[in-house]
């Protein structure tokens, strides 16, 4: 080997020893400073631990300062509602105090008032005593009369007596005129009935051949077609002639009505359903009542007593049939006559 290749050789070895002394004094330079970092972190522990338990017994303490707090400020409240208690029994005290006062006060003049109460008693006691005696008096005077009245009172008990025997008498009596009443009223009813049927039979004879005239039950109906024209009260001629028929029927069989018989006949006027409303005729009310008063009229012109004759209008409210049909309409317009007993 020559030289100069030796001296390289020992020239590099030479340059290690020092890597290795700086990275020596590098590691204890880092272990020195995580000395210092573990003191300073120990350290700092331990202040943090002792802060904690610092802090710790500072919040027991206000937690004990704030329960003692908690608790003047409740003995406050407390003494301040004993307070306002007794002040408020106090002030209740003081009204009873004024109130016995004034009850003691009334007492007192109610006694004074008592006391002139009980001395005026004493007077009319005395004044009473007085009337006593004189009531007595007149007791015996009164007993006297009521023994004078006691005689007089069997006297009249008698007569009373006598009185009743003559009312059951006379009861009785009324009793049999009643029944005699009752059987002559119902014998003109049996007559006025029999003139009634005398009278629709000849007026059924006197209209025959007339279907739209015809008898129902106590009453003789003509249809109002038969008498009127529609939507009026004017009699037709044709109506004129039927109603001359039975005027002149009936004044027959008035002839033979006896005078006691108080008949009279009533003519009643019905419409259908269907409403009216026209200046002469507001409502089927109208209509109605005019065809009767028409018939009355026409009636008494031929000859019929009007204190015989009476008029009355249903409108649509009474009618025969209910069904809404041209057949149900026209029976339901129509003309009654009913004789009868006023």
């Amino acid at each position: 080997m020559s030289y100069a290749s030796r001296r390289v050789k020992r020239r590099d070895f030479d340059v290690w020893p020092g890597y290795v002394d700086a990275l020596s004094s590098m590691l204890m330079l880092i272990a020195l400073v995580l000395m210092v970092m573990v003191a300073a972190q120990f350290y700092l522990g331990n202040a943090l631990n002792t802060k904690d338990v610092a802090l710790d017994e500072l919040a027991v303490r206000l937690r004990a300062l704030t329960d003692s707090l908690n608790l003047e400020q409740n003995t406050t409240k407390s003494l301040k509602a004993k307070n306002a208690e007794l002040e408020a029994n106090y002030q209740r005290g003081l009204l009873e105090l004024n109130l016995l006062k004034t009850t003691v006060a009334e007492k007192e003049k109610l006694a004074m008032a008592y006391q002139a109460d009980r001395d005026a008693a004493a007077g009319e006691l005395n004044k009473a005593k007085g009337q006593v005696d004189s009531l007595n008096l007149q007791l015996s005077t009164l007993a006297k009369q009521v023994e004078e009245l006691n005689k007089h009172l069997a006297l009249l008990t008698a007569d009373l007596t006598s009185t009743k025997s003559t009312l059951l008498d006379k009861d009785k009596q009324i009793k049999d005129l009643d029944q005699k009443l009752k059987k002559a009223m119902l014998k003109k009813v049996e007559e006025l009935a029999d003139y009634r049927s005398d009278f629709f039979g000849k007026l059924k004879k006197a209209l025959s051949n007339r279907p739209e005239i015809r008898v129902v039950g106590d009453r003789f109906v003509f249809q109002s077609e038969v008498l009127f024209p529609s939507a009026s009260a004017q009699l037709e001629e044709g109506g004129k002639q039927e109603l001359a028929k039975m005027a002149e029927t009936l004044k027959q069989v008035a002839q033979s009505i006896p005078k006691e018989v108080n008949w009279i006949l009533t003519v009643i006027g019905h419409t259908d359903k269907r409403p009216i409303s026209t200046p002469q005729f507001p409502s089927n009310w109208e209509l109605s009542t005019a065809r009767a008063l028409s018939v009355v009229k026409f009636l008494q012109e031929s000859g019929i007593p009007a204190s015989r004759l009476s008029a009355t209008g249903y409108g649509e409210h009474q009618p025969i049939e209910n069904r809404m049909t041209e057949e149900a309409f026209a029976k339901n317009r129509r003309i009654e006559l009913k004789f009868n007993q006023k």
